[in-house]
């Protein structure tokens, strides 16, 4: 019977995907043989010569058939790295990307000189799905200033069940001790009813809103790669006929809730829309200053606007 150690079953790995156009085929064979192994990707070529078993070698050839569904690698192996924490996900939520990272990078920021400012902050987040950025954006929070867990609220929403359920599963797993109890997921499209006891109590008190609601129009979907296309959820992708309905529901609802003069508003977007989705916050809330951030490829990302 062959062995197949890691280099020869790496090398395969990495040859065969190139040959059937698995996009970035050296770093799905890794990442996959990797989780095999529970090995991280760099000891992976400090353990060269390790003789693969049958049962692992039996795991790497599922994941690799999976792969060649064009499955992302992150619904295969069940989980995805974002920042600083690592997150339970399936086809129920979108896989975080690098480009959300600045979203929670403007969100600590905002928050910070917010707290500093009033000495305690109510947050919102609207469409959490696997919690990554919120999750984030508390726990970095805390990481600067453990003192401050009683001085801040947060509010996540979602409209679907099973995004809230691995979010909650994320919590469980990433926040320690009690600092849970100052996060509440929510189940309700946008926001809870307007005669919600939720919406009396923050009526005119939230600090920060922050939203990476659907952004992609219904013709530019059609043009995605079929990693995104094909699996990933298309109600957490598709807003509408422009891109901008989403936007637009957000905040006609969340006006009221904001404070003149001192909230922050931050969205993720696409350049395809930034201008626009400039004008339409205009339209909703009075902004003292609305400004475009621009991404790693120098993209406009990041909507903030203050009031």
């Amino acid at each position: 019977m062959e062995s197949w150690t890691v280099k020869k079953i790496l090398e395969w790995g990495i040859d065969f995907f190139k040959k059937k156009d698995i996009p970035q085929a050296r770093l799905s064979a890794e990442l996959l043989l990797a989780a095999v192994l529970g090995l991280s990707r760099m000891n992976l070529y400090l353990d060269y010569n390790r003789i693969l078993n049958k049962e692992e070698l039996g795991a790497y050839k599922k994941y690799i058939l999976e792969r060649l569904e064009h499955i992302p690698i992150q619904y295969i192996l069940g989980e995805a790295y974002f920042r600083n924490i690592r997150l339970y996900i399936d086809k129920n939520v979108l896989i975080p990307r690098p480009e959300t990272e600045l979203l929670v990078e403007r969100a600590l920021e905002e928050a910070t000189r917010i707290l500093n400012k009033k000495g305690h902050i109510n947050i919102i987040e609207i469409g959490t799905g696997s919690g990554a950025i919120i999750l984030s954006l508390y726990t970095e929070l805390l990481n600067k200033s453990p003192g401050n867990i009683n001085k801040i609220k947060i509010t996540a929403t979602d409209i679907s069940r099973n995004a809230l359920e691995i979010a909650d599963k994320n919590a469980e797993s990433i926040l320690a001790g009690d600092m849970g109890k100052n996060l509440e997921f929510i189940h309700c499209d946008i926001l809870p009813e307007d005669d919600s006891e939720w919406i009396m109590n923050n009526k005119g008190k939230i600090d920060l809103a922050i939203s990476n609601p659907p952004y992609i129009s219904e013709s530019d979907f059609l043009d995605l790669p079929r990693e995104i296309r094909d699996y990933e959820p298309t109600e957490a992708l598709i807003a509408g006929k422009t891109g901008l309905e989403a936007y637009e529901k957000i905040l006609s609802r969340i006006k009221g809730l904001i404070i003149p003069g001192s909230s922050c508003i931050l969205f993720e977007t696409d350049p395809i829309v930034g201008s626009r989705l400039v004008s339409l916050v205009e339209r909703y809330i009075k902004v003292k200053d609305i400004s475009l951030v621009n991404d790693y490829n120098q993209k406009e990302r990041i909507l903030a606007a203050h009031t």
